[in-house]
């Protein structure tokens, strides 16, 4: 199984033309004839996925390039259905071992790399939904600090007997809803990075679009003073 050559296209095993021709004792250019007349033959894709790929080879020696095919299973299948004799069989049965494990190589890496991205996605999540409370946190405090600005002005101006008094307190008020609008702003940008690092990790996949839904329902928007 060790001298059989497989390589990768679209995320599958696949067999070089100039491989099989090899291993099977044929001319290359026979077995180039063949796969292109099972191509013509309409037989291109089986359920939408290709069996054939057109690639190139460069020769070891004049380093000129040449036309090739790379077949994954079951292009290899079809084409070696009319490869006869006992050398055949076992060269059959050696290229069959080889594109199990190989797929069973392919499917552990991806597990591999989908855990992977699932504890990406996870964090990023984690992190725009950390944002999100404390954006909603810093916008209600926001809120009631505004409120109490407002209340402080109306007492200062029903009462300017006391202006001094009020007029100091009003004066606190307003600079704490400065402080809080800068703070606010800074928590509007941090979730909007997290954002991004979400989608960075995530678009594409189908819960893309109802996992942002649910994470940014009812965002409050930003508060401009008139």
């Amino acid at each position: 199984m060790n001298d059989i050559i497989l390589s990768t296209q679209n995320g599958e095993p696949v067999a070089s033309s100039r491989d099989v021709a090899k291993r099977f004792g044929k001319e290359h250019r026979n077995v180039m004839r063949d796969i292109e007349n099972l191509m013509s033959e309409g037989v291109l894709k089986i359920e939408q996925t290709p069996l054939f790929f057109k690639s190139e080879y460069t020769h070891p020696q004049n380093h000129q390039k040449y036309p090739m095919y790379l077949m994954n299973r079951d292009g290899f299948s079809l084409l070696a259905m009319g490869f006869t004799g006992k050398e055949a069989v076992q060269w059959k049965l050696k290229y069959i071992a080889a594109f199990n494990a190989m797929e069973k190589q392919l499917a552990a890496q991806h597990k591999e790399q989908r855990a992977v991205q699932d504890a990406n996605i996870q964090n990023a999540i984690d992190r725009v939904i950390e944002a999100r409370k404390k954006l909603d946190e810093n916008t209600a405090f926001l809120d009631e600090c505004r409120k109490n600005r407002e209340d402080s002005k109306a007492k200062y101006m029903q009462v300017k007997a006391l202006c001094g008094e009020f007029k100091a307190i009003y004066g606190q008020h307003c600079d704490t809803v400065r402080t809080m609008e800068n703070v606010v702003r800074g928590s509007q940008s941090f979730l909007t990075n997290a954002i991004d690092s979400l989608t960075i990790v995530a678009k594409g996949y189908p819960f893309y679009a109802a996992l942002m839904d649910s994470l940014l329902d009812g965002l409050p928007t930003e508060k401009k003073e008139e």
